[in-house]
């Protein structure tokens, strides 16, 4: 039985589909699935997926018929799995290829560990790349400290490491309940990692995160009116606020610790969330004014 299965939310993904597969099929370590989880696209990303289900057997693709929406569609492919290990990856990213090989071997050095990630770089255009981020191991000082420092030494796109699979599937469950939201979610979804510091890390291999592919109409890309802005935010702060406190309390703490981890909250949802109260104030303020700050 594989150890690993790659989940792959894909929707109207055909420009850079075949760059992303054809980097999990090179992959050094071979022990792995991929299930593809078409959201109803409308270009011809099902036959690309058609056409590499049929080059290689460790490839399911499931299709919607309607768009279920883009975190239905990364929840329904985390249920799925059964393996170990699971990550996500997305249509437009890809990485080196031993990947899998070090991040596994990452998990095997350390069995408490719940996710392994590598070093990663942001591709912003097709020549252009972004300074490279390592994971840089926090070791001293108090509980309280370590995690204050990691809070802010951390890359977004952790999210799309290798995660033990029954601790991610509880994870989203928990998490995605109380914040359904595509939005920021993923800075929640790590905060359990975070929390019960269990993130390795390996610099042997690299994950290159796309951040200019096409916006597809599923609400993951392009840019918000200022006023869509203002009204997302206010809806998002408050439940992305009783999400970050709940998973604090639901550790047991010592008190002080606990207080401490909870006025940090503000300042973690304005870093994560670009959301504060002062600055949705601004927004409005920009939107009445009609002029740039």
């Amino acid at each position: 039985m594989a150890r690993v299965t790659v989940g792959i939310p894909v929707y109207n993904g055909a420009p850079m589909l075949r760059e992303c597969l054809d980097s999990l099929l090179a992959q050094t370590y071979v022990d792995f699935l991929i299930i593809i989880s078409d959201n109803g696209s409308t270009d011809n990303t099902p036959d690309i997926c058609t056409e590499y289900a049929a080059r290689d057997n460790r490839i399911e693709v499931i299709r919607h018929q309607e768009n279920v929406g883009p975190l239905p569609n990364f929840k329904y492919l985390v249920d799925r799995a059964n393996t170990e290990f699971f990550m996500w990856r997305a249509d437009d990213d890809y990485s080196d290829r031993n990947f899998l090989e070090k991040l596994v071997e990452t998990h095997d050095r350390s069995p408490n560990a719940q996710l392994a990630v590598p070093r990663i770089v942001t591709r912003m255009n097709e020549t252009e790349f972004g300074p490279e981020f390592p994971f840089i191991e926090i070791s001293d000082g108090t509980y309280i400290e370590r995690l204050l420092k990691r809070f802010y030494l951390y890359h977004a796109s952790w999210y799309y490491g290798l995660w033990r699979t029954k601790y991610i599937q509880e994870t989203c469950s928990r998490v995605w309940e109380a914040y359904p939201e595509a939005y920021a979610g993923d800075h929640l979804t790590l905060l359990s990692a975070l929390l019960d510091e269990s993130v390795v890390g390996s610099n042997d291999t690299l994950f290159v995160q796309r951040t200019y592919s096409p916006v597809k109409g599923d609400g993951m890309r392009g840019r918000r009116s200022l006023k869509d802005r203002i009204t997302l935010l206010e809806r998002l702060m408050p439940i992305f606020y009783a999400c970050y406190d709940a998973e604090i309390r639901r550790r047991n703490l010592h008190l002080d610790e606990e207080r401490r981890l909870l006025t940090e909250r503000r300042r973690f949802t304005y870093n994560k969330l670009r959301a504060s109260p002062w600055r949705i104030f601004r927004l409005k303020v920009k939107r009445i004014l009609g002029k740039k700050y």
